[in-house]
Parts: structure tokens; C-alpha cells; sequence
């Protein structure tokens, strides 16, 4: 049976509308929450975020990334609806087998659209971020 070894959260909002955080091209990709967790040689980390993010013109195409040590190990990509509407993301992912030692997670956001100039969104919130460590 697997143990919990260690959590960490990074909560920068807790309601809708309470950011308003232009999410950048991807050269630029944004980091919106991080933490730092301690990992068993080969053990788990399940990761969980919720991201609110409003479409502000045309409909854009934003990439949500999971990092570890500042290299991506998963994203999820999200369409606007319309125009000034909240959309909720929700990720999760278990990082599986993870070298044993203290590791930095963080959660980035970023424009993905052909054009960002006519397809514009930003983050409004919720944004929040944690993980637990399992071994």
C-alpha cells in the first residue's frame, strides 16, 4: 500500500473573476502556480489543477503545461468560447515513477493560436495547483 510522503499547493485564486492575467505566445509561456514537493526513489506525484480563463477577442487557443524541474511533462490545450465568457480547465496527472529527491512543479499558460493578436483570452480564475507524493 502506498504511503503519502509529501503535499504541496499553490493557490493564487480561489474565485472566478478575481485575476485578470493576459496569457502570452508561446515563446512566453506563463507560469501561474508553483510548489515544491519530496519524492521516494520511483515514487507518484498526482498533480491537480483548475484553471478559469476568459476569451477577450476572436477565439483562442491556450496550452495548459505541467512542469517539473522547469521541463514539461504533460499539457492540455483549451478552446475559447465566447466572447468574454469563463471557461473552467481541470487537469490531473500522476507522475509516475519520479526520482527520489525534493522537486519543483509549475503550472504555465500559454497562446497558442495561429494569430494572437485577433485571438486573445486571459486567466480570471480559479487558479489553483497542488500535488500529492506517494511511495
Amino acid at each position: 500500500m502506498a504511503q503519502v510522503i509529501d503535499v504541496g499547493r499553490s493557490t493564487a485564486s480561489t474565485g472566478t473573476q478575481t485575476l485578470s492575467i493576459p496569457i502570452l505566445s508561446p515563446g512566453q509561456n506563463q507560469i501561474l502556480a508553483e510548489f515544491g514537493i519530496a519524492t521516494v526513489i520511483n515514487g507518484d506525484v498526482l498533480l491537480n489543477a483548475t484553471i478559469g480563463f476568459q476569451t477577450t477577442l476572436g477565439i483562442p487557443n491556450v496550452v495548459f503545461t505541467l512542469y517539473r524541474d522547469g521541463q514539461p511533462i504533460f499539457n492540455v490545450g483549451a478552446s475559447g468560447l465566447a466572447l468574454l465568457a469563463i471557461q473552467p480547465v481541470t487537469i490531473s496527472y500522476l507522475d509516475l515513477n519520479v526520482p527520489g529527491g525534493y522537486h519543483a512543479y509549475s503550472l504555465g499558460a500559454a497562446n497558442n493560436s495561429t494569430n494572437i493578436l485577433l485571438n486573445t483570452a486571459s486567466i480570471t480564475g480559479p487558479v489553483t495547483f497542488s500535488g500529492v507524493s506517494t511511495g
